[in-house]
């Protein structure tokens, strides 16, 4: 019995080991899309230009001024960067081997560390140089605290459940309101299932509006003016298909008469009410939520399933762990060929023979932030312009009916936009385009051209 179970924990280790793996083999490449390009050239600045940045812009402070902090250790590049987030993912993973085996048992820890790692796109933001990752680990340990706070009444759970909250609602914002719909549902719990929680609630509902007030402000400011300028026109299909899918399996756990139990039921209101409220908000305010906000979340469906399938067969569970490892590897296999993109590595051996340092790029969309990246020494014109784009130190932002007086009669220029972009009319007035090449970078393609005046 000993020595079974000494295997079993060895498998568990064995897996978070594999699965770590996975995502630090995938930091080891030079590729970055625009939201990343700006994160890189965002923590360039010193702090506190970091945060008034951040404040004309929709994302709290917290993941940028730890990521210029780790790069003024280690250094700036894009593998540090990249293993940044690794680090938030392996802290997810790590969760499996800590609390959840502690208090849920080896079986729903395992179940949990397969699951994190099979959901379609876990690696692929697992080294995004984004706030995603350590949003994940920060929203999934702070449910998990508030849970076993409900279960166990523990002074140290409900103290890790406020600061877990924090962390995460400093760091995206729909982390804030994935752990304002956990705190909406301990307050109802408390106040109606259980009146010996009711003090301690209270108490945290104060720490966590303390804790915030700092950016409350800023946060309206940023919501009333994403509100006007969001780039999103309308509901994403995506995010209706996550959601549906979502739906489907909730109700497939809860046909089970033993999973309609406090962490289940929990978990499936923690994952739906995020995305119920962004469909919401998206269909009849303003468009403000895609499916990969709903990744916030990933970590308590990796808890759902684990929770969901904790009393099946023994024979469906092994089924189940075999099914998952092989998502797992199939998914290792894809984001590597994802990340490790030979488009733009081609594109760059084949531009570089044609640039030079004198040439200028101008941009209508936002593909200034790629290749004003790998091309610092350029000089590069944009003709629009957002507040938070004084985060890119190299752009130059003019008026569109400057462009003609803006480009000296003989500079070669290069205009470069997505190819779902259309062109605009100053654009075609202004130059004849000549496509010269293109370029995939994340899930779009750029098109590069000549612009002769």
């Amino acid at each position: 019995m000993k020595c079974f179970k000494n295997r079993y924990n060895n498998l568990s280790y064995i897996i978070f080991t594999i699965l770590s793996l996975f995502s630090i083999s995938l930091i080891f490449n030079n590729n970055v899309w625009f939201d990343e390009a700006y994160t890189l050239s965002l923590i360039q600045h010193n702090y506190s230009e970091v945060i008034e940045i951040l404040k004309s812009d929709m994302h709290p402070p917290l993941y940028f001024i730890s990521l210029k902090f780790f790069c003024e250790i280690f250094g700036y590049s894009i593998p540090i960067t990249k293993a940044f987030s690794v680090l938030g993912y392996i802290a997810t993973l790590s969760l499996g081997l800590t609390v959840i085996k502690k208090h849920f048992g080896r079986k729903t820890s395992t179940v949990y560390m397969l699951t994190v790692g099979a959901i379609p796109m876990s690696l692929y933001f697992s080294v995004q140089q984004r706030s995603y990752q350590w949003s994940i680990f920060f929203v999934t340990l702070c449910f998990t605290e508030a849970l076993l706070f409900l279960e166990n009444h523990g002074t140290r759970h409900c103290v890790i459940f406020v600061i877990t909250a924090l962390f995460a609602a400093y760091n995206h914002i729909y982390a804030l309101l994935a752990v304002g719909v956990i705190f909406i549902f301990v307050n109802i719990y408390a106040f109606v299932k259980d009146g010996k929680l009711i003090k301690a609630i209270i108490l945290s509902d104060i720490s966590i509006i303390i804790g915030y007030f700092p950016w409350i402000f800023p946060l309206l400011y940023q919501t009333e003016s994403a509100s006007g300028s969001f780039w999103l026109k309308s509901v994403e299909p995506l995010s209706i298909i996550v959601f549906i899918s979502g739906v489907v399996i909730s109700a497939v756990i809860l046909t089970k008469k033993g999973n309609r139990k406090l962490p289940i039921i929990f978990a499936i209101i923690s994952i739906l009410s995020i995305q119920i409220i962004g469909l919401i908000v998206t269909a009849f305010i303003c468009p403000l939520y895609i499916a990969r906000y709903s990744v916030v979340v990933s970590g308590i469906f990796a808890l759902l399933i684990a929770f969901g399938t904790k009393n099946i067969k023994v024979k469906f569970k092994k089924s189940l762990c075999i099914l998952l490892c092989v998502i797992n590897i199939i998914c290792a296999i894809a984001t590597g060929m994802f990340e490790y993109n030979s488009s733009m590595n081609k594109f760059f051996d084949r531009f570089d023979k044609i640039i030079s340092p004198s040439n200028t790029f101008i941009y209508c969309d936002s593909s200034f932030g790629i290749l004003s990246y790998y091309y610092p020494e350029n000089t590069h014109i944009c003709t629009y312009s957002e507040p938070w784009f004084v985060a890119f130190d190299n752009i130059e932002c003019i008026n569109k009916n400057e462009l003609s007086n803006k480009i000296p009669p003989n500079d070669t220029v290069w205009f470069v936009k997505n190819e779902l972009t259309k062109t605009p009319e100053y654009i075609q007035s202004n130059f004849d385009l000549e496509l010269v090449d293109s370029f995939k970078c994340d899930f779009n393609t750029f098109n590069v051209y000549l612009a002769k005046k």
